[in-house]
């Protein structure tokens, strides 16, 4: 009898220091309310925009229009209040010493630098606890955060984010 009790004891203490903590959000399609078809509303403003010259102010417009379709729409509200655990690349908004500690994150590389920007659905703007910030020289590598999602609207000058992640913690793997 003493023995089970210890063996189960053992087996619960096992189970609860094992695991890793559950993360609800852990890839960023989820942030893409599921009703709502990206693709079509991006694929409307891609036609409008092949039809003007290139660089012009009339595209121009057509992609502020298309930020401004995407701005609110699709954004999942399932997902606010979640904790997440994803990895993708940041552009700097804020440094600390040798740490980024303010940055827009992005699912691809390309979206940190593609135009028009990635939409708002596909951003999150984080601000990392002390000392949790990304090393300036690995502010290129593949980042992984870890946080709580917040539905929330961050405008910085590099872009505009619908979903916030405070006192985040970042970590780079190297490959």
């Amino acid at each position: 009898m003493k023995k089970s009790v210890i063996s189960i004891f053992v087996l619960f203490l096992f189970v609860a220091c094992s695991g890793m903590p559950d993360y609800e959000v852990d890839n960023w399609e989820i942030l893409i309310d599921p009703n709502f078809d990206q693709e079509k509303v991006v694929s409307y403003y891609k036609d409008k925009v092949s039809k003007v010259k290139p660089w012009s102010q009339e595209e121009i417009d057509i992609y502020a229009e298309l930020q401004e379709a995407l701005k609110d729409a699709g954004n999942n509200k399932a997902v606010d209040g979640k904790r997440a655990r994803l990895s993708g690349f940041i552009v700097p908004v804020d440094t600390e010493k040798d740490k980024v500690n303010k940055f827009l994150f992005f699912p691809t590389q390309a979206a940190c630098i593609h135009v028009p920007a990635s939409p708002a659905n596909q951003t999150i703007y984080v601000e990392t606890k002390a000392d949790e910030g990304v090393i300036l020289e690995d502010a290129y590598e593949e980042v992984t955060v870890y946080g709580k999602l917040i539905l929330q609207e961050a405008k910085v000058a590099t872009g505009t984010a619908s979903y916030i992640i405070n006192d985040g913690i970042c970590r780079v793997y190297p490959k």
